[in-house]
């Protein structure tokens, strides 16, 4: 059996679903430089909050600010980079190619290729519900150093 490697924060749970038995967590999200050293001296330091729908995996009842472990498997966030920039990439760079080889002009060919990515993400908003299904966050209560939190 293959262990899921999992992608882990630390959070505060901010409010509950009401019919669903989700509870919204609120995370900070880094990006990677913001662990760095010289951080203070970039610009490009990046932090910012988010609320986040979780399904409660712990035995204990979770209470407002509880302090929680928030989990997903790391296939998922592939996953998502699949479908938000490696997919759309392909459909851009194949309408490019396909418009220039069928007698467009680059600069009309260049068009296509960006102007093919406004439906690629129209379809993707349509079946965001059903996207989002695939996507589960798991919230537990922190005991300890019971995960490694990232």
């Amino acid at each position: 059996m293959v262990d899921n490697q999992l992608v882990c924060h630390e959070g505060k749970v901010v409010g509950f679903g009401t019919t669903d038995g989700t509870v919204r967590v609120k995370i900070l999200s880094r990006s990677a430089c913001a662990q760095c050293h010289a951080r203070g001296m970039c610009a490009a330091l990046e932090m910012e909050e988010k609320i986040i729908d979780t399904v409660p995996v712990s035995q204990d009842p979770l209470q407002m600010g509880d302090t929680v472990v928030v989990t997903m498997e790391e296939k998922l966030g592939w996953k998502a980079v699949f479908y938000g920039f490696f997919l759309p990439f392909i459909v851009m760079a194949a309408v490019l190619f396909v418009s220039y080889a069928l007698g467009s002009g680059e600069i009309q060919a260049a068009l296509y290729g960006i102007g093919s990515l406004i439906p690629y993400y129209l379809l993707l908003y349509v079946f965001r519900k059903k996207i989002e299904k695939d996507f589960i966050f798991k919230a537990e209560k922190k005991n300890g150093n019971k995960k490694e939190v990232i």
